[in-house]
């Protein structure tokens, strides 16, 4: 097998999902990354406060905003930043039936300690996990039907309440791998949520020939038409292309609104997606089936980046969560598959990988420069908490 590509600067190799450049064996993520240092980030926020100004003026709702939001410490972040910047938001967020009760805690904290008025919506339990189930077996993923409702559930309701601005956190294609420069100002568009979030895929690849699934019960997992979109005035931007984006250093001073960061066997971050029963769980081991990297990999390559630890530091630690475990029984219990079922799955889609089923305590130290940044973390003491009443259209 051809050795890959890996760059000379971080641990990404140019078989990453999202695409790769090389200049001189550096890849385009570190490029991306290190305009940072000679942006004008002063005159970049200026024209967010002229865009937000202009978006203001089209508005025909109680609300300036909207923000769609997961209760992840990035959300406090941006609904602070926004709220500093004396904006009205509507959050709008959808259960993805993931949440423990560190996640269920982090949701409803960011509600109520900012005081802001939301929206969630709660999908047909049915439906959902047929997807999911549908997800997992063509496609090894069982984050699609989330992310799917995610990024277009929001889109729906702005334009239903009129609501000319959608604002996202970050962008992972810039700051993961620089698939565009900071200066582009990309926005929300169906192109780059079908290329970038979905992996090229649509609703239509879960409910092909022989579903069972009543097509008019799936209209928020679809993206709006692009002409509704155009004829409302409508736009979403990314936070992140308009200021210097630094996800541990922003996530660790939400503690400080309240958040709780969660305990987790499969990388150090204590924050990205804290609250999640699946996120460093069965959807880790799934990454590292894929893609042959697990979420610690993304978490080491932004800290080498960041000037937080050096790459030879990096790989030792990026070594040792390869080989933490990760139970799996809880997901095949809550998406109601017998253990035969999951016995099945693991004989013919992880027989390579069953050293990594299992019960795992360890934890490992990052490096000074990191864990001063690492607050106290919690255990979650509930998986997968069923809240809420489905929402039927």
């Amino acid at each position: 097998m051809q050795n890959l590509i890996e760059c000379k600067k971080c641990l990404y190799k140019e078989d990453h999902p999202f695409g790769l450049t090389f200049k001189n064996g550096i890849c385009s993520g570190c490029i991306t990354h290190y305009e940072k240092d000679n942006l004008n980030w002063i005159s970049i926020k200026e024209s967010l406060e002229a865009l937000i100004y202009k978006q203001r003026k089209l508005s025909n709702s109680y609300y300036d905003c909207l923000i769609p939001v997961k209760g992840d410490a990035e959300d406090y972040f941006v609904v602070n930043k926004l709220l500093e910047m004396d904006l009205k938001p509507l959050l709008v967020s959808v259960n993805d039936y993931f949440f423990n009760d560190i996640g269920w805690h982090n949701f409803q904290n960011l509600i109520t300690h900012f005081d802001l008025d939301s929206l969630i919506y709660t999908p047909n339990e049915v439906i959902y996990k047929e997807l999911v189930r549908t997800s997992l077996r063509r496609y090894m993923n069982i984050m699609l039907p989330s992310h799917l409702l995610f990024t277009s559930f929001p889109v729906h309701v702005a334009l239903q309440r009129k609501i000319p601005l959608i604002i996202w956190g970050q962008l992972q294609s810039v700051e993961q791998v620089g698939k565009f420069s900071h200066l582009d100002q990309v926005r929300m568009s169906r192109w780059n949520r079908r290329e970038h979030d979905l992996f090229g895929l649509e609703i239509d690849k879960l409910i092909g020939t022989g579903s069972q699934l009543n097509e008019n019960l799936l209209d928020y997992y679809k993206y709006p038409k692009t002409g509704e979109i155009q004829r409302s005035g409508l736009i979403g931007i990314y936070l992140s292309n308009y200021l210097r984006w630094d996800p541990l250093d922003q996530n660790a001073a939400s503690t400080k609104f309240g958040f709780k960061p969660q305990k987790n066997n499969s990388s150090f971050d204590i924050y990205e997606r804290a609250g999640s029963s699946v996120y460093y769980g069965f959807h880790d081991l799934l990454k590292l089936k894929k893609q042959g990297y697990r979420k610690s990999t993304d978490h080491l390559v932004r800290e080498i980046r960041h000037g937080r630890i050096k790459k030879s530091d990096a790989k030792k630690i990026q070594a040792k969560y390869k080989n933490s475990k990760v139970e799996i029984k809880d997901f095949f219990d809550w998406l109601e598959v017998e253990e035969s079922g999951r016995n099945w799955f693991i004989q013919h889609h992880l027989s390579d990988l069953t050293n990594l089923i299992g019960i795992n305590n360890k934890s490992f130290k990052a490096v000074d420069d990191i864990d001063k940044y690492l607050h106290q973390a919690f255990k979650a003491k509930a998986t997968f908490i069923r809240y809420g009443k489905e929402v039927y259209l």
